[in-house]
């Protein structure tokens, strides 16, 4: 087993025990404790773990969300995002069929879709769930799953279920990284068989991804630039991945 796929199956018993000696993994894994060592200090490099005292466990989830006064998690966003977000919603209009992924640019998106009627809105997301359900002529149908406090979502085979035999218009995805080496990328493995399977429901795929994704590589590989249609980002995308974006035939929505 390579060092890659063993910081993988690392990472997925963390996940499930939530914390695990340094000991215990280097016994299962049947490599020496300085090998343990090493896998740990990538997972915590990607910011997915933290070790604590002979242990590894989840990384917490605060410094990724933060909460207002009345205690309503709220996901971080920026200038650009927002950008991105009321871009993509121009792209929808009243009736549409879509399906909106998780994340804080799909959720500045939603922000833009409050004066939209009759939309049918598939979502894994639960925040983006309540703040278009608000409109009575929306039907909202919110995917079952494990729910996930830093996306404010759920994921998992229960979600990815959810879209079988479904079709619709268009997806907007989101993306966690997205790199010439690996195309997408997510913090989560559970995430992928989601996204997968929003991807062959959808006509259209719009990839909703800042500039400051790009260059990056989260923790679990996607690929699939292939399945996109668009890519929507702001002006600040660097030409040389421009180019490569433009290369593979998506073509590109600035904000």
């Amino acid at each position: 087993m390579d060092q890659r796929t063993r910081t993988e199956k690392i990472f997925e018993r963390v996940q499930t025990a939530k914390l695990v000696k340094l000991s215990e993994l280097s016994s299962e894994f049947g490599v020496s404790m300085p090998t343990i060592r090493k896998d740990i200090d990538e997972l915590q490099r990607l910011g997915h773990v933290e070790r604590v005292h002979g242990n590894v466990r989840l990384k917490s989830v605060q410094s990724e969300t933060s909460r207002t006064t009345s205690g309503t998690v709220v996901l971080p966003t920026s200038e650009e995002k927002a950008l991105i977000g009321q871009k993509a919603a121009s792209l929808i209009a009243n009736g549409d069929a879509v399906i909106l992924d998780c994340g804080a640019t799909t959720t500045e998106l939603a922000k833009n879709l409050l004066d939209r009627q009759h939309l049918r809105i598939v979502t894994n997301a639960l925040n983006i769930a309540i703040l278009l359900g608000a409109e009575p002529t929306n039907r909202v149908m919110l995917t079952g799953g494990i729910f996930k406090a830093e996306t404010i979502a759920v994921s998992g085979e229960k979600a990815s279920t959810f879209f079988e035999g479904m079709f619709v218009d268009k997806l907007f995805l989101a993306a966690g990284g997205v790199s010439m080496e690996s195309g997408i990328s997510y913090p989560d493995f559970i995430d992928i068989h989601v996204k997968r399977s929003m991807i062959d429901a959808a006509k259209t795929v719009y990839l909703l991804a800042d500039s400051k994704k790009f260059g990056k590589r989260e923790f679990a590989t996607f690929g699939a630039m292939d399945r996109i249609d668009f890519l929507i980002t702001d002006d600040g995308l660097d030409a040389e991945f421009a180019n490569w974006v433009t290369g593979l035939g998506i073509q590109i929505i600035y904000a």
